[in-house]
């Protein structure tokens, strides 16, 4: 069996999961610590589930799910469970690094920060999640709505969910084609931000001029960017920087991504590791029926980490 781990992107949030996740296990009350000083910031507090404002920019949306992921990944590393490879969906990319030895902890958070701060000083726009529609057919609409400005097929997340970014205009002029034509189902993603179309460059360009100082370093896992879908087995530090860049503005390819991993390890058992189960639903027996886990439960989140901890542990199959 090799055990996938994919760490979800900033949409997998909800209040009080910091605190949460912070009493379950004591090595995340000292990430949590470690974290607020590097930062120089009380996070404690501010994550806290009545701060009505813990996720009003992207940075705190991003640093908040970046480290409730790593949270996850402390846990089951804790325990004994070790992911034989991973992937992370948009900012969960970034777990992907610290996971595979690419960056450390420390310097991941750094950017993490510094990225969301980068998105929120972004030009505007607004996003949305399209399901269920085919690709080709949602290229067509995405085509039409044009008219209105520029909107773009920004993520390919699986068979029959993709998500389209651009200029307001264009995107409500996608959606209410989608509901009169194709009664598909449309849900907002961001109102504010335009995240992975190339209305998002300028926001790239930004970044990139962080990932010139970070200290990469040559992963121990395969890395597999969201530009590509494909595993790197050797990336130099130029690689990581165009990539990491450029996935700003560029579409994320996840379904590629997936596919990429079947057909090379048949024998993958997918577990994603943190909060919510966005990207174990997504996983549908329809795209592969492959054995999925997720770890997050919002009301019962030990007992059931600890039955996939148990049934990763002693090699259980889970459907």
């Amino acid at each position: 069996m090799t055990t996938v781990f994919m760490f979800p992107g900033q949409n997998s949030r909800y209040p009080g999961m910091l605190p949460k996740l912070a009493g379950m296990h004591r090595r995340n009350g000292e990430l949590l610590a470690d974290a607020c000083g590097i930062l120089g910031r009380d996070l404690f507090t501010h994550y806290r589930a009545d701060n009505e404002q813990a996720y009003a920019c992207n940075r705190d949306v991003q640093l908040g799910v970046f480290l409730a992921n790593h949270m996850f990944l402390q846990i089951m590393e804790d325990s004994g469970v070790r992911g034989d490879l991973s992937c992370g969906l948009s900012l969960g990319e970034w777990n992907h690094l610290v996971h595979i030895g690419a960056l450390s902890f420390e310097d991941a958070l750094r950017a993490v920060e510094l990225r969301g701060e980068a998105y929120d000083n972004g030009p505007r726009g607004s996003m949305v999640s399209i399901f269920p529609l085919q690709y080709e057919e949602l290229e067509e609409v995405v085509a039409r709505a044009k008219r209105r400005g520029l909107v773009e097929v920004v993520n390919l997340n699986s068979p029959r969910q993709n998500v389209v970014a651009g200029e307001s205009p264009a995107v409500e002029e996608t959606i209410r084609i989608l509901e009169e034509e194709f009664y598909c189902e449309a849900v907002v993603i961001d109102r504010r931000l335009p995240m992975h179309s190339s209305l998002f460059e300028p926001v790239g360009q930004e970044l990139r001029k962080v990932l010139e100082g970070l200290r990469f370093r040559r992963p121990e896992l395969p890395y597999l960017p969201n530009r590509t879908g494909e595993l790197l087995f050797d990336p130099d530090r130029d690689t990581f920087v165009e990539l990491l860049s450029t996935h700003v503005y560029r579409p994320t390819l996840w379904r590629k991504s997936i596919d990429t991993i079947v057909g090379r390890y048949p024998d993958a058992t997918f577990v994603e590791v943190g909060p919510k189960a966005v990207l174990h639903n997504m996983l549908d027996k329809k795209w592969h029926k492959k054995p999925k886990l997720h770890t997050d439960s919002p009301d019962v989140t030990e007992e059931h980490l600890r039955k996939v901890i148990d049934s990763l542990r002693f090699g259980a199959r889970a459907n």
